[in-house]
């Protein structure tokens, strides 16, 4: 296929922090024969439209750090974006956020669980609208496309990179994934939460001889149990109520690739006897249907439960835990192998787009905090933890102990906060607070501080007076503390 066929393709943008939604959406819509972008937040959804303007921009609302109803308001309010198709996607109906998304620009909405002919009447509605009707025709169902979708994505799609660390544990991982990339058996992958089980996943996927097909991912806790078995396998018509029309699971979406099954530990025992009959026959049925279909389709399985313990309990087959364990690899906690976390540290530092400061660093105490704590969260509670610090530490070049949650700091002695610097422990957490929330929460510190002075509190902040009046106008519970100076 030529460069020049690939260019008439519609550009699609999908939006998501999740990277299970993202990646389910995207495995959608390269089904349908288009060739997506992806952005895991809304500042890298901005770089991404600077770099060439999509066709329609499909955008999770709720997400840390820059939310999509901002994303919404900075395209509509620039007159190069404001006639790109932004539809929101959601994962139930609430009337306030709705009202939000629509003052805020949003041309459409989608919800999760993704209905696939919804998805593709969004897409062909919005691409007739912009007259782009003759790519349209020429992407939808086209599998010649899906293939070269992948050919093209799967050499910069290497996720063995982004596995940081010197240690032997890690060492071990890498080496079990070379043995098993190019390998059709199932995998099973275990670990703590958070430990890194999906990029291992990935890394299998993309760096084997399958990369040039689908990748497909679904998280079992996500899912209600009545709707786990539809997505997986699919359903017909009249299947259940609300069943309008015929769709297809995700394990034909990943025909020929790989499906990654996360978190099979929490499958109820009726899904898991059907898995383990694909596993053993390579047959399915979609749900509400007779006869049988064929599937040819590699299964890894991550899970964060001691399976043995699950079956001693009866919460999982011992069969099916027989047939996925044919090679399995173990992801080790990061309390493990604390060698690792100053590598990991750095380099979440370095790829975040929260900081504008490039040689932003951890000092020596900082970083010796970071490798007695414990980390129950692993890997994902260090990058939360990395992208914390950056909100928290502003202008300043360096990362210190005071800019760490309390509960690492108060098992070393650290440094006193001046007077200068809010300390982060004096500013009211909790683990459900979005950064969005952190940072409001910090530049109220501020403010309060240097009483009201918007100068100041803009200068202590790192950012522009006219930033920090933008983010005192979009959040009422700034603007009794500013005053205008």
């Amino acid at each position: 296929m030529e460069d020049k066929q690939i260019k008439k393709q519609p550009d699609i943008l999908i939006v998501d922090d999740n990277e299970a939604n993202l990646t389910t959406l995207e495995a959608y819509l390269v089904t349908l024969g288009f060739y997506p972008r992806k952005a895991r937040e809304g500042s890298e959804a901005l770089k991404e439209v600077a770099k060439s303007t999509p066709d329609i921009i499909f955008l999770d609302l709720m997400m840390p750090g820059m939310d999509g109803f901002e994303v919404t308001r900075r395209l509509k309010s620039n007159p190069n974006t404001f006639k790109i198709p932004v539809v929101a996607i959601t994962a139930y109906y609430d009337r306030e956020n709705n009202v939000k998304a629509i003052e805020a620009g949003v041309d459409g909405f989608i919800t999760k669980p993704i209905d696939e002919p919804i998805l593709k009447a969004h897409i062909t509605s919005l691409l007739k609208m912009k007259g782009l009707e003759s790519e349209l025709n020429a992407s939808l169902n086209s599998l010649d496309n899906i293939r070269e979708y992948h050919r093209r994505i799967a050499p910069g799609r290497s996720r063995t990179r982004e596995i940081i660390g010197n240690s032997g544990l890690i060492k071990e991982v890498l080496s079990r994934i070379d043995m098993v990339k190019d390998s059709a058996v199932p995998i099973l992958i275990t670990g703590e939460s958070g430990a890194g089980k999906q990029l291992v996943a990935e890394a299998i996927h993309w760096e084997g001889k399958l990369a040039s097909e689908p990748f497909v991912q679904i998280n079992c806790p996500s899912l209600q149990e009545s709707l786990l078995e539809s997505e997986l396998f699919g359903h017909t018509k009249g299947a259940f109520t609300g069943a309008i029309r015929d769709k297809k699971g995700l394990v034909e979406v990943a025909e020929k690739g790989t499906l990654f099954v996360d978190e099979i530990g929490d499958m109820n025992l009726a899904v898991q006897a059907k898995i383990l009959a694909l596993l053993d026959s390579g047959l399915f049925r979609r749900l509400g249907e007779t006869k049988e279909r064929k599937a040819n389709v590699r299964i890894i399985a991550a899970t964060n439960h001691d399976l043995e313990k699950e079956i001693e309990k009866g919460r999982f087959r011992l069969d099916l835990f027989y047939r996925l364990n044919v090679f399995e690899i173990k992801v080790p906690p990061l309390r493990n192998r604390r060698d690792d976390i100053p590598l990991l540290a750095e380099y979440f530092l370095s790829q975040s787009s929260l900081t504008e400061i490039p040689e932003k660093s951890f000092s020596t105490d900082a970083m010796n905090i970071l490798q007695q704590y414990e980390w129950p969260g692993n890997v994902r509670e260090l990058y939360n933890m990395v992208e914390r610090a950056i909100v928290f530490s502003g202008p300043d070049k360096e990362i210190t102990p005071r800019h760490l949650p309390q509960e690492m700091t108060r098992q070393k002695g650290s440094e006193r906060p001046s007077a200068a610097q809010p300390h982060i422990n004096d500013i009211q957490l909790s683990d459900s607070m979005t950064l969005k929330e952190l940072e409001i929460a910090h530049i109220k510190k501020v403010l309060k501080q240097e009483k009201g002075n918007r100068t100041r509190s803009a200068k202590i902040l790192g950012i522009s007076r006219s930033t920090l009046k933008k983010k005192i106008a979009d959040n009422p519970s700034l603007r009794g503390i500013s005053r205008y100076k």
